[in-house]
């Protein structure tokens, strides 16, 4: 297996540590990344972009750390690959719809909208089942439980979909195109399952 250079942005909120550490009990020694010189300068195999609260205030914090553009050199010129956890994965779309209408990164097509519950409370909080396809990165944990906390998830077409998850209706829990994945629960928390699923992503070349 070739070395692997793990960058974890830190964009302000968001269990960076929690991440960090389910990655060094799997023997990584990632690098916490917080502007878009450093990530430049790092030049990572691959990014972990974790956060937590809303759209709007990590779209701020990112464009606050001139991030995008280095991002976007990294993963769509030089194909570097990336998963953003939570709102880290709601980024990847186009836009989101929580407090008011915010333009995301545009990577993956589709809108952030607020789960429909049906009348279960929201936030959705908990463990809850991925729902997932045959992708690599879910090998060995097709179909498990893992913790979720959220109001909002993305809304995407069916190509770009390879998780999904119930409560109240049925939302998108996981997506990729080619080297960019995005999951909405946290792996972080979500005790082996998560290690695995951590695993798997920093196993792909």
């Amino acid at each position: 297996m070739k070395h692997k250079k793990v960058a974890v942005i830190n964009i302000g909120i968001g269990n960076i540590g929690s991440v960090i550490n389910c990655l060094n009990k799997l023997n990584f020694e990632p690098t916490i990344i917080s502007n878009g010189q450093e990530l430049t300068d790092f030049c990572p195999t691959h990014i972990l972009m974790p956060g937590v609260g809303s759209v709007k205030q990590v779209m701020k914090n990112i464009n606050h750390g001139n991030l995008i553009e280095t991002l976007e050199d990294l993963v769509l010129k030089k194909n570097c690959r990336i998963c953003g956890i939570c709102a880290g994965m709601q980024i990847l779309t186009e836009s989101s719809e929580e407090f008011g209408l915010t333009e995301c990164l545009g990577w993956i097509p589709g809108r952030v909208k607020k789960i429909n519950s049906n009348g279960l409370s929201v936030p959705h909080i908990g463990w809850n089942t991925m729902n997932s396809n045959k992708d690599p990165i879910f090998k060995g944990i097709e179909d498990m439980d893992m913790y979720f906390a959220h109001s909002y998830a993305a809304d995407c077409p069916e190509d770009y979909i390879i998780s999904y998850t119930n409560y109240g209706s049925k939302f998108v829990s996981a997506i990729r195109k080619n080297n960019i994945y995005g999951i909405q629960s946290h792996p972080e928390k979500s005790a082996e399952i998560g290690a695995i699923f951590f695993k798997n992503f920093l196993s792909l070349e």
